[in-house]
């Protein structure tokens, strides 16, 4: 899908806010204009790959800054310190994906940069889902190598081959792309996996997610719209 003008939020999202740090500017090797709106949690930044993978390399995850303002010649060219128990907002590690930058619209109003709906990667994640299901695993490690040899990553084998781990494989592949919570809801693993990976966070701690929220509560505006048929509410709301 085309980039348009009417300011879409990719980049906002999941860019730095990198600018707001004295003796930095904006950049288009930088990303542009971000506001940090997401963070990748621990389990993604610091777990999740490994460490061959192409996919978690500097030009696919920025995890360093360097002073870039000519004009504070003191911290000029020195690395950005991380200072604090996180720097959640201003230099988190973040994919580099929605990187862009326009110096006619520096404020960064404008996405021109083409949305990623679906792509041949994804298809072989489903592939190889299909494949599990079907009780061939070793079909579904021919699919997943298929991905990891183009990002050297290493090949699986058949035992290695579960739903967990296409779907940490669907992170290490899509990660910023995806509707992740439509694919946990799909596969009934939303509750299971946002606890296992989420229960420890640097700033504000995750309470009370349940079963319930695998789905979202249905509007009662729409459900007193259904005139000829009762409309039952998602359980647990």
């Amino acid at each position: 899908v085309g980039g348009i003008t009417n300011s879409p939020q990719h980049r906002r999202v999941w860019t730095a806010a990198y600018y707001q740090i004295t003796g930095m500017k904006l950049a288009d090797s930088l990303g542009g204009r971000g506001l940090a709106r997401l963070r990748l949690n621990n389990w993604v930044i610091y777990d999740l790959y490994g460490a061959n993978d192409m996919r978690n390399s500097p030009w696919n995850f920025r995890r360093r800054y360097t002073f870039n303002d000519p004009a504070r010649p003191a911290t000029f060219g020195q690395p950005v310190p991380y200072v604090g128990f996180d720097t959640i907002f201003r230099i988190p590690p973040h994919t580099t994906k929605w990187f862009q930058f326009d110096p006619n619209d520096e404020f960064g109003f404008a996405m021109i940069k083409d949305i990623i709906l679906m792509r041949l990667g994804e298809t072989y994640l489903f592939l190889a889902e299909a494949q599990l299901k079907q009780n061939r695993a070793a079909d579904a490690a021919t699919t997943l190598n298929l991905l990891r040899a183009r990002s050297n990553a290493g090949a699986v084998t058949a035992a290695q081959v579960t739903l967990d781990f296409i779907l940490d494989e669907r992170v290490r592949e899509l990660v910023g792309e995806e509707n992740r919570r439509m694919t946990l809801m799909r596969t009934k693993t939303l509750v299971d996996r946002a606890v296992k990976y989420n229960s420890v966070s640097p700033v504000n701690q995750m309470t009370g997610i349940a079963a319930k929220h695998l789905l979202m509560p249905i509007p009662q505006s729409e459900i007193d719209l259904n005139k000829n048929a009762k409309l039952e509410q998602n359980q647990g709301y």
